[in-house]
């Protein structure tokens, strides 16, 4: 999935008045194409006879799991548990778990034990509808004239208004473990029909001499037609007579797992302050290049892919969640809530 993947809707200036709808949701079962076999899949009613899904329906982001070989994709019920959990030190934000600890520069096991460990925490996505409209105010701008001077003018501004927002957290529909993991096969791979495991990519991470390399492993929800369920909701808003742009996107925290090498020269290519000197300072233009191009040179060439299963189907959502939702934009409220 996207990090924010955005639906906008840009209603015709003469739409109709606000009128107080009838109760309604619009129901679907749609569900995204079960895979591999589909070992031990958490399944609630409507996965039994799914339809076939088209990745072109998918979030920009969403990586297909279905096109990997079922060998090479790990189940959780195929894990041995950890006796004990991963050890290094890590950094937290809202984004992400991030370590740059040397034990697991040159150490598989070690870090595969870091990925089993925080595979354990399960992504966090929220819905944010919003209503808005754009609107004229008069600005005032300072600025000094040739001669040293201050000066004030007054410009038109076009200013960003929102009416309603309403902020959904699905931790209650998204499953407490993850399901599978697998290597989504690079360019490289499918060139020469190579196969490769999340243990290879663990190995080949960490027999790289690189000073500066990344593992990332990316969290994404599965089981419900995201770019759908955007345009479900738009409708929905659309009921009501809500006349202003409406926009639906989906915000993802904790939703990755990412290993650095320990190197100094790997903390300056990833540093953010460095970035920041980038950006301000005069030298951006002989820094930024060498900056990307420490970054490109640390990537590494798989994309690792754990899915974590909706567990209930998404006309639920729609039939517990759809009152909450007109009841936010027919009183321009603002609210945020973990979805019913």
């Amino acid at each position: 999935m996207a990090n924010n993947l955005t639906f906008e809707n840009h209603p015709l200036a003469n739409a109709s008045l606000w009128t107080v709808p009838e109760y309604s949701v619009v129901p679907s079962d749609r569900t995204m194409s079960l895979s591999n076999n589909d070992q031990n899949l958490p399944t609630y009613d409507t996965c039994a006879n799914p339809s076939a899904s088209n990745i072109n329906d998918l979030p920009p982001n969403y990586f297909d799991i279905s096109v990997v070989p079922n060998g090479a994709v790990l189940y959780n019920i195929d894990v041995t548990p950890y006796t004990e959990a991963s050890t290094v030190e890590i950094e937290r934000d809202e984004k992400r778990v991030l370590s740059f600890n040397s034990l697991i520069d040159k150490n598989p096991d070690q870090l595969w034990l870091y990925f089993m460990t925080y595979l354990n925490e399960k992504p966090q996505v929220k819905i944010i509808i919003r209503g808005y409209q754009h609107k004229f105010i008069m600005a005032h701008e300072t600025y000094y004239d040739s001669n040293g001077d201050l000066q004030t003018c007054m410009h038109d501004k076009i200013d960003e208004v929102t009416d309603f927002r309403c902020s959904i957290d699905l931790s209650s529909y998204t499953s407490e473990r993850w399901w599978r993991v697998a290597v989504m096969p690079s360019v490289e791979a499918i060139e020469t029909g190579e196969i490769v495991t999340l243990r290879d990519a663990l190995e080949q991470y960490t027999l790289s001499n690189k000073k500066v390399k990344e593992i990332i492993m990316e969290k994404q929800l599965y089981g419900w037609h995201l770019v759908e369920l955007q345009s479900q909701l738009v409708r929905l808003v659309l009921s009501t007579g809500y006349p202003n742009p409406i926009s639906v996107n989906y915000e993802k925290f904790n939703g990755n797992i990412t290993a650095r090498s320990s190197s100094q020269l790997s903390r300056f290519a990833n540093s953010r302050a460095v970035r920041c000197f980038c950006c301000l300072s005069c030298l951006c233009i002989i820094f930024c290049p060498i900056y990307g191009c420490l970054r490109r040179i640390g990537s590494t060439r798989d994309t690792i892919v754990a899915d974590y299963v909706m567990t209930k189907p998404v006309n639920t959502f729609l039939q517990l969640n759809s009152a909450t939702i007109l009841d936010t934009v027919i009183n321009l409220s603002v609210k945020s809530y973990i979805a019913h």
